[in-house]
């Protein structure tokens, strides 16, 4: 089944990369972002640096619903845009948001009203409560990816949890 739905990635960690390589092979046409231009040069020549099974396979047999740039203008397009980096942590396994919250500033700006953003990076309670941006269209799926088994998992999750705004909750 193909779609016209173009779905936004920004982000392309492994995380980013799974999920992207994953939604083309559903038929979606997607766009990878990322504010790193060699990155950006290195994926549009399909050298992915993450040793993960399936993960190349997947992005080059689906490499005409794919788009890499570094231009987050793009995502003006986009009816779903995900936050896909990973949070790098430090060497007592302490999360670090700094690079994600830039992300997620650097983004937003972005997007038009319509396009519904998910944090799909892994991030503390209450990380999305502070996010400037419509709380009605904003969505939060926890990931559940095992590294050596992502594109499997990412293609038919054994889950999908995601959490969202709802005023009727006490």
């Amino acid at each position: 089944m193909s779609t016209n739905i173009q779905i936004g990635f920004v982000g392309l960690t492994h995380l980013g990369l799974t999920y992207l390589a994953a939604s083309s092979a559903k038929g979606f046409k997607v766009i990878g972002i990322d504010f790193d231009n060699d990155k950006i040069e290195h994926l549009k020549k399909f050298n992915i640096e993450y040793n993960e099974p399936n993960l190349k396979k997947t992005i080059i047999k689906n490499r005409k619903k794919i788009k890499f740039s570094s231009n987050p203008k793009s995502l003006s397009k986009c009816k779903i845009v995900f936050i896909s980096q990973d949070v790098s942590t430090d060497y007592k396994d302490r999360a670090d948001f700094k690079n994600l919250k830039k992300t997620v500033v650097n983004t937003v700006k972005f997007l038009n009203k319509k396009t519904i953003l998910v944090i799909l990076s892994q991030v503390q309670p209450g990380f999305t409560r502070n996010i400037n941006f419509d709380h009605n269209r904003l969505y939060y799926q926890v990931e559940t990816l095992i590294f050596g088994q992502s594109i499997k998992r990412a293609l038919k999750p054994e889950r999908i949890i995601i959490g969202c705004k709802n005023s009727n909750f006490k």
